[in-house]
């Protein structure tokens, strides 16, 4: 009888610590970061590998083999045309593909986002981070609605009307594509609209206290010292007045992505969840100048914000996912190129010197054209071209559902991934 009766609680006792197992893996994700690499093709990734282990850094976290990996075909609606940040952001973004250049829209119908399904659906909170501006096209993705990304003003419109709690980059681009239907003057009319739709400007990342939102409260992050730095460059485009400085030339600013992305997940945590995207813009901006270092060192800063949400992911590993992809491939990057300037195949064709990169100490913004053609050459990196390629790109996942995100997708799939796990 005894023997019977053991017999029966053990069999109980596995029943039950097989519901209790099944109940710790069920439920729903709450907590998700999306992070873009904007330009970040597999080759930048493992040149950033390679790189670190020759300058002994620390390795990149998403690479530390316990993270699914897949590949995102990039491609946009238009037939034989490379995609932009525009089509390819939206994408991500709205889960479906649309024409090149256009903004959470396609053939004049608004796509809602995934960032906007989930903040006015499922009353997640939602923060939005670039290293770029804020009205750029990979963050205008999640909350504008234009035919065209140079409507910049009618984009800082529709992050106005977006209520979403929390904004962090650079500062913004002003103007439209028709230039008679300009909005703002400047940044100053920027910030008097935006206060005057319950949004407080913060304009020093290190006074911001990141306490949980309030039902009315909502933010938008740009530090006054970075934007009159980069206000002081010469021989630049605008955009890059309106960004985060390289993290090659000023390593001060290295971890600043990395800030913005701690604030937000303080500031946005609670019980129904939260929706952050973070964006690496100038991975893509340093690879369109065919700039190997400055690439090298934006995915290491990239990466220092991904370790940001890793660690929150270690407290909450139950109901958080990352996700860590890129919109695009930019500049046809080769580890091994095998060609001289001329063309002509070198004796040593086989080879790869990472360690010439550091001769290099500045981006191609302080770096002439030709001593930075030169050292790409001289450590056998090569590149087809100074824009977009087709090529896929990489996704690595970690947390609950990761496991939906390995293999081969097209890029419109994400958004409903998210949402099946966000049920």
């Amino acid at each position: 009888m005894k023997k019977t009766t053991t017999l029966l609680l053990i069999i109980v006792a596995i029943c039950l610590a097989g519901t209790w197992a099944k109940a710790q893996n069920s439920g729903k994700i709450k907590y998700v970061f999306l992070f873009i690499g904007d330009g970040m093709g597999t080759n930048q990734v493992f040149l950033t590998e390679k790189y670190n282990e020759l300058t002994k850094s620390e390795p990149l976290v998403f690479m530390n083999g316990q993270w699914s990996f897949g590949l995102v075909k990039t491609d946009c609606a238009d037939s034989n045309k490379v995609t932009d940040s525009g089509a390819g952001g939206t994408a991500l973004a709205c889960g479906e593909r649309t024409n090149y250049g256009m903004i959470g829209e396609y053939q004049g119908k608004p796509l809602e986002s995934i960032a906007e399904y989930l903040h006015n659906k499922k009353n997640y909170k939602v923060g939005i981070i670039t290293s770029v501006p804020l009205n750029h096209a990979t963050p205008a993705c999640y909350y504008g609605h234009e035919p065209t990304r140079r409507n910049y003003d009618n984009i800082i419109h529709g992050l106005i009307e977006s209520g979403f709690e929390f904004f962090a980059g650079g500062g913004f681009q002003f103007g439209n594509a028709d230039t008679t239907k300009n909005i703002y003057r400047d940044f100053d009319a920027v910030v008097h609209n935006m206060t005057e739709n319950n949004y407080q400007l913060v304009y020093e990342e290190a006074s911001f206290k990141a306490d949980n939102a309030s039902s009315n409260h909502r933010v938008v992050l740009i530090d006054t010292a970075i934007r009159n730095r980069q206000a002081a460059l010469k021989n630049v485009y605008g955009e890059e007045r309106n960004s985060l400085p390289f993290a090659l030339d000023f390593p001060e600013y290295k971890m600043q992505l990395a800030k913005y992305t701690e604030k937000a997940q303080h500031f946005l945590f609670n019980d129904k969840g939260f929706f952050i995207m973070v964006e690496g813009g100038k991975i893509d901006w340093a690879c369109h100048d065919n700039d190997a270092l400055a690439a090298i060192h934006e995915v290491n800063a990239f990466n220092e914000a991904i370790k940001k949400a890793y660690e929150f992911y270690l407290k909450h590993p139950k109901n958080t996912l990352i996700l860590v992809t890129a919109d695009h491939e930019t500049g046809g990057m080769s580890l091994g190129s095998g060609q001289d300037e001329y063309g002509a195949v070198k004796s040593n064709k086989y080879a790869l010197y990472i360690r010439k990169l550091l001769q290099q100490k500045k981006s191609y913004i302080f770096t002439d054209k030709e001593s930075l053609k030169k050292i790409q050459e001289d450590a056998q990196i090569g590149w087809t071209t100074d824009e977009h390629t087709a090529a896929p790109v990489g996704i690595w996942a970690i947390g609950r559902g990761s496991e939906h995100f390995s293999g081969i997708m097209k890029n419109s799939d994400l958004k409903a991934k998210i949402l099946f796990l966000a049920k």
